[in-house]
């Protein structure tokens, strides 16, 4: 009798012991999913360069240094896997907080890249092949890209949302983009050729400007400009006043390095006061615009497109309010308010 209750005592212990090996399993293999690799699954990536590059995606760590594509990963929700940026990420202000790991893609920190680990790089056309090439030796996939075009930055969003695992926001992101760009192309094709005001770009510095297959040339072409650079022999010419004069620009537009509405007023008062541009369309009519970088290239471009397709044709686009469609862009995807000055004068 006594053998019999040793007996099941026994095999009520090993019961408890298998369940208790069972939910201990469970128990560390549902932590192992939350905390390894084990559902990672490898993706090949094609960049901006043509180049493949196999990554083990969604990614936990990410030095990016180029700021065009840190914008976009904000937007993603994922800012918080950037663990170090170039010096040119500072927007959102939040990008501020993550550690410098290069000046700009043409100048990264290789040994600080090296040393953190990430599980991938990306960076601009500016990083030098032979950069990027020390970077892969090390173990690192690294992915480039640019984000001056249009196609360019969907493509960009696109993979940053299955390099992120936020696919469904990077969708609704360029889908936001996309209804604006149609809507300008939408009215632009309307528009008669010879209704087209000609327009004169600045970038860098007086009188240097943008010719053909650029992405400013582009722009001024969908926003229903003619550029005036057109037909230069050099891709980004430095034009002389006179020649400028003659051509009449009827709009005049100039891109500012800060977005600080003093700094705008300074540079628009300046090219107000060229002498060789007093006679001009442009200038006589004031007809001059300054537009912060912030809305030249990358995700919010489609913003800076707006106000282009607006001062080219104030009443083709009489019911569009770029301000308001910028501030939606920032509530919806970067949850914050608009602020600050991004043009000038802001013309409504």
């Amino acid at each position: 009798m006594l053998s019999k209750k040793y007996g099941f005592a026994a095999r009520v212990i090993c019961l408890l012991m298998l369940v208790i090996i069972f939910v201990t399993g469970c128990s560390s293999e549902k932590t192992g999913t939350q905390n390894s690799n084990t559902r990672k699954t490898v993706k090949t990536f094609v960049d901006g360069t043509g180049k493949e590059v196999k990554i083990s995606c969604p990614v936990d760590k990410i030095v990016c240094i180029t700021s065009g594509v840190s914008e976009i990963l904000y937007a993603l929700g994922s800012a918080d896997k950037i663990i170090g940026r170039d010096s040119y990420s500072i927007f959102p202000a939040d990008l501020e907080k993550i550690p410098v790991m290069a000046k700009s893609s043409f100048a990264p920190n290789l040994e600080a890249i090296i040393q953190s680990a990430p599980d991938v790089v990306i960076a601009d056309t500016m990083l030098k092949d032979d950069l990027r090439a020390k970077l892969e030796e090390a173990g690192l996939p690294v992915l480039v890209y640019t984000t001056s075009y249009p196609h360019e930055t969907a493509l960009v969003t696109k993979q940053m949302g299955e390099l992120t695992g936020k696919e469904e926001i990077a969708a609704k992101l360029i889908a936001f983009s996309d209804k604006y760009y149609q809507l300008i192309k939408d009215r632009v094709a309307r528009i008669a050729e010879d209704k087209k005001p000609r327009v004169y770009y600045e970038w860098n510095k007086p009188y240097y400007s943008a010719g053909d297959k650029t992405p400013a040339a582009d722009r001024i072409a969908l926003s229903g400009g003619k550029n005036i650079a057109a037909g230069q022999k050099v891709k980004y010419p430095e034009l002389t006043p006179e020649w400028l004069a003659g051509q009449d620009p009827q709009i005049i537009i100039c891109m500012a390095s800060r977005d600080a509405a003093d700094k705008m007023k300074a540079l628009y008062d300046e090219i107000l006061a060229r002498a060789a541009l007093k006679q001009t369309t442009a200038v006589s009519q004031k007809k001059v615009y300054i537009m912060s970088w912030g809305l030249g290239t990358g995700i919010r471009s489609v913003i800076g497109s707006l106000y282009w397709a607006k001062w080219f044709h104030p009443d083709v686009f009489a019911d569009l309010d770029p301000e308001a469609v910028h501030s939606q862009l920032l509530q919806e995807f970067y949850h914050t308010e608009l602020k600050g000055t991004w043009v000038y004068p802001d013309v409504k």
